[in-house]
């Protein structure tokens, strides 16, 4: 599954930022770790804490973000899924209906 968030946040400083997050197979693996839950449960639904961690995880590892997770998502101000592909996406099969 490629997911990418995208997020605004302020710095410590005041200073807002938007950032993109293209999270990558290591992010969905501490995210895992984290919440013991296994990847594919994100595909029947993501709760507003899984895309925090996960764009949070994604900074983090980039060094655009260097404070701890519960710090962070007090500064956050707006989040939003930008792109969600499935990860085995299939084209439909053909039918008499179609």
């Amino acid at each position: 599954m490629q997911l990418t968030i995208k997020v605004d946040y302020r710095h410590p400083s005041g200073q807002k930022t938007t950032e993109h997050a293209a999270i990558t197979l290591a992010d969905y693996a501490a995210w895992e770790r984290r919440t013991g839950k296994v990847v594919q449960a994100l595909q029947t639904g993501m709760g507003i804490n899984d895309l925090l961690y996960l764009a949070w995880h994604r900074l983090t590892k980039a060094k655009k973000e260097n404070r701890d997770y519960e710090t962070w998502i007090e500064s956050v101000e707006q989040i939003e899924v930008e792109g969600l592909e499935p990860a085995n996406p299939t084209e439909p099969a053909a039918s008499d209906a179609n």
